[in-house]
């Protein structure tokens, strides 16, 4: 029993790690605008297509198709701030919230995207791109590991500690979370925060896009993959929905327990794991695990 409990355990921290990066996307937008981002796991399915065209369309090694998916969804979530949020915000009525408006333009930007990916010849066929590190497995006492997994999941946490560094120690990473704590106080000392809104807005989409180049070796790819986002959206809730530490530990949680449910009560339930774990979570502590006190905000 304990192998199966060991190798559970291993592969789920390695689909928990890229759970954690489609969170912490939906948390750096939430914590810079309010607004939850519904149009994350189409982000995170656009990444897998355009990984897929740069691998075989243009010929890129893995190494470059990871900055390549960055830098073309950095775009559009930042265009989205910049001609959607940026419009919204400039039209509302003063003492209105417009925050409504601008959860249902995520809404129609995850239709554009799945609408967009549709219109593109054989993308509705399911594929899945080549194994990021081909190799022999990897033998750990019990566990069994691929060196795809190995890859995904080395890939996932030098991302996440890149993230760290970026937020603790650069100008743009403090005046960013500066802007999130405080816009107008940001603004006050001279912090540009329609800027700052936009350039989280891009970093967020970048993260989904290199999760969905992480998950397309793994799941199927095809235009309703993107329903991805329930499972980061559980591990946001799990960990706390502020915090970004918190989205890492509720994404290897959720990982972990799916994999258990899979193997010691039936694959037919594994779906059922992240809502199982938000209702528990949120008996016991419905701020999330990691989130501070929790605290009552007008809207």
């Amino acid at each position: 029993m304990w192998p199966l409990v060991l190798q559970g355990v291993a592969s789920g921290i390695v689909t928990g790690c890229v759970y954690a990066l489609i969170a912490i996307s939906l948390v750096i937008v939430y914590k810079s605008s309010d607004v939850i981002n519904f149009a994350g796991g189409e982000m995170v399915m656009l990444g897998g297509y355009l990984g897929m065209f740069a691998l075989l369309g243009l010929g890129l090694p893995y190494l470059f198709v990871f900055p390549f998916a960055a830098l073309v969804i950095f775009a559009i979530g930042a265009l989205f701030d910049r001609i959607v949020l940026t419009r919204t915000l400039r039209r509302a009525v003063p003492g209105q919230s417009v925050l409504v408006a601008m959860v249902i333009g995520t809404v129609g930007l995850s239709y554009v995207i799945k609408g967009a990916v549709r219109v593109v010849p054989y993308t509705e066929e399911v594929r899945r791109l080549p194994p990021i590190s081909a190799g022999q497995p990897i033998f750990l006492g019990p566990v069994v590991l691929q060196h795809q997994d190995v890859a995904i999941t080395l890939a996932a946490i030098v991302i996440m500690a890149a993230l760290w560094a970026f937020f603790g120690f650069t100008i743009i990473g403090k005046a960013l979370r500066a802007t999130s704590q405080n816009p107008r106080a940001a603004a006050l000392v001279g912090i540009p925060v329609r800027l700052m809104s936009m350039t989280a807005w891009g970093l967020a989409a970048a993260l989904a896009g290199v999760a969905g180049v992480l998950l397309a070796p793994k799941l199927l790819l095809t235009p309703d993959s993107g329903i991805v986002v329930i499972l980061a959206l559980a591990a946001a809730i799990i960990g706390g929905f502020t915090s970004l530490p918190g989205c890492v530990a509720g994404g290897i949680l959720l990982g972990v327990v799916q994999n258990m449910i899979g193997q010691f009560v039936s694959s037919r339930a594994i779906s059922l794991a992240p809502f199982l774990v938000i209702m528990l979570v949120l008996l016991v502590r419905p701020q999330g695990l990691f989130a501070g006190r929790p605290t009552t905000k007008k809207v």
